[in-house]
């Protein structure tokens, strides 16, 4: 299921600025008038912003896609970093504080630079009805900063969908750097969709580690843009703002799964797959809400898409919410993949555990209290 995200992350790497640039223009003079994905059948307004080194390494791979449904924003502290990457809109934050030299791994001079530029950000974020959030959490500006622009585009209207990675485990430091700012960060979205590097190790060991962060960039790229091209473009089953909205709205801890099948038993398959490719390790049963985004070929048939919706969530809730968008991809012949975020769980393996027992220490006498389910 891996493997097509695994070659691409294999063969891409990081566009410079003027080869960013270049694809903006390339954009820019391509005109298909008669392309119904260039006709904007709604009003709705999404943004992908970037927050961070890992964040914005995420927007520069979704911009280089050529997303038409979404505006990228990339912001960071360390002004030499924005400037290889490439979006439609980059902002540098807290240039006075930091002087464009990054905040150092100190999620404090982050925060601050944020509340400083407050405004600034209000202006350029503007409004929108849907964000995407990306970060990485354990680090400086990502950790710092993602929470108060979390809350800025949420107090503009914004239903905020954070995607975020989660260090290795033998990351310490940026372990208890990486929950304090997940905390802080649930308080401030609807949804905070966590990518677990771990999960990713199990699946591509043999990747290199550049590569396997690339492979990360590569799969919030295919929800995001799975996403916001059905909310946006006619599809064999629409999904609109306000289906997302019921979904993502109080969704709290969230994750991710892919799955792709192929042939005679290609529904039952999909579906198998993308139940044993959770990039978070948790528990289904019990899951509140599922944003399901089916890709497949022509040959695509709305009781297979149904079929597979019906299979995925049948251990969820009674209660879940359940939204289903499907598309025909004319290179998926008889062929099928599924992105799911499903909401509403709880997750031990990152939330549930204090900071020593995840990586596998003793707890100190007194200490290791289990950090609350969110």
């Amino acid at each position: 299921m891996f493997d097509d995200i695994i070659k691409a992350a294999k063969d891409s790497s990081m566009p410079a600025q003027n080869a960013a640039e270049g694809k903006a223009e390339e954009r820019k003079s391509e005109k298909k008038p008669d392309s119904p994905e260039n006709e904007e059948p709604n009003n709705v307004r999404i943004a992908v912003i970037g927050v961070g080194g890992a964040g914005c390494n995420c927007v520069n791979r979704i911009f280089a896609s050529n997303i038409k449904s979404a505006v990228t924003i990339a912001i960071n502290t360390d002004g030499k970093h924005l400037n290889m990457i490439g979006a439609h809109k980059k902002i540098l934050l807290g240039k006075v504080i930091t002087r464009g030299l990054g905040a150092g791994g100190d999620t404090t001079v982050a925060k601050k630079c944020a509340e400083a530029d407050r405004e600034m950000l209000k202006r350029e974020i503007g409004e929108n009805e849907l964000v995407f959030l990306c970060a990485g959490m354990g680090g400086g500006t990502g950790g710092g900063a993602a929470p108060v622009i979390a809350q800025i585009a949420k107090d503009q209207g914004a239903i905020v969908v954070a995607m975020v990675t989660y260090p290795f485990a033998l990351e310490r430091v940026r372990l208890r750097k990486a929950q304090q700012s997940l905390q802080e960060l649930v308080k401030e979205c609807d949804t905070v969709v966590v990518i677990d590097n771990n999960r990713l190790a199990q699946f591509a060991p043999n990747l290199p580690i550049n590569k396997a962060f690339q492979l990360a960039d590569a799969i919030t790229t295919r929800a995001v843009t799975g996403i916001s091209d059905t909310i946006m473009f006619p599809s064999l089953i629409n999904v609109d703002y306000a289906d997302v909205k019921s979904v993502m709205q109080g969704g709290g801890l969230s994750m991710i799964s892919l799955g792709e099948g192929q042939g005679h038993d290609k529904v039952t398959d999909v579906v198998k797959d993308t139940l044993s490719h959770p990039l978070l390790d948790v528990d289904y049963e019990g899951a509140k809400g599922c944003l399901i985004h089916l890709e497949g070929g022509p040959d695509l048939s709305l009781g297979d898409a149904i079929k597979a919706g019906d299979l995925l969530t049948q251990s969820f809730d009674e209660g879940a919410s359940v939204k289903m968008g499907a598309r025909v991809n004319p290179s998926l012949n008889g062929a099928i993949r599924i992105t799911a975020i499903i909401t509403g769980i709880k997750s031990p393996y990152i939330l549930g555990k204090s900071v020593t027992e995840r990586v596998g220490e003793e707890p100190a006498q007194g200490g290791g209290e289990n950090l609350e389910y969110l």
